[in-house]
């Protein structure tokens, strides 16, 4: 049975976040110090109604950036899962480049209207998680995960995920990201039709 603290930080606090203020919240992960307090700020309040012994420490939260099929991702690596039903990464996936710290021109400004993002599904950054799920890696070493998909009241499951707790783990996780995306509509290669 999932821990309550992390699964609904994962699967319930961070995403209605993400989609309801998606300019802000991106602009808030592109900066490390934003992002860090940002994410502990939402751990904790996952855990405000819990009894202290239901609490999970925040060791081992993480994020970084990573483009992912042309596409800017901040990838969430979380406390290790100890049930299943809890997420070992979590990938925000949005439809533009991949951030440069040192170059702003790519983050949403402050005086962009978040709800007029909202209202396209477009704009919308998709969110996937890497779940830890029962079974058997019988060919590798780790434990069975599938890759899933929350996209607002859905839920939407991608299939087996590479095994978690593997060096290769994260990785393997954003090429079956990649896989799943594919390229960027601009970025699909002008077919020809040649006669013979």
């Amino acid at each position: 049975m999932a821990r309550p603290h992390p699964h609904h930080f994962a699967y319930t606090m961070l995403p209605q976040l993400v989609w309801r203020r998606p300019a802000a919240v991106h602009r808030e992960l592109a900066d490390p110090l934003l992002a860090r307090e940002l994410l502990l700020y939402i751990w904790d309040k996952a855990a405000e109604s819990l009894a202290p012994r239901e609490r999970v420490p925040a060791r081992g939260l993480h994020l970084s950036w990573h483009k992912v099929a042309g596409r800017a991702t901040a990838l969430l690596q979380l406390p290790a899962p100890q049930a299943i039903g809890e997420a070992h990464l979590v990938a925000i996936v949005y439809h533009d480049p991949e951030p440069d710290p040192d170059n702003q021109s790519h983050i949403p400004h402050e005086d962009e209207d978040d709800e007029q993002e909202v209202d396209s599904d477009e704009a919308m950054p998709r969110y996937f998680l890497l779940e830890a799920t029962l079974g058997r890696s019988p060919e590798e070493a780790g434990t069975p995960t599938m890759l899933g998909e929350l996209r607002g009241e859905q839920y939407r499951h991608h299939g087996a995920g590479p095994p978690a707790g593997r060096p290769d783990t994260t990785g393997r996780f954003l090429q079956a990201l990649a896989d799943l995306l594919g390229p960027l509509p601009d970025e699909v290669p002008f077919m020809r039709i040649v006669r013979g």
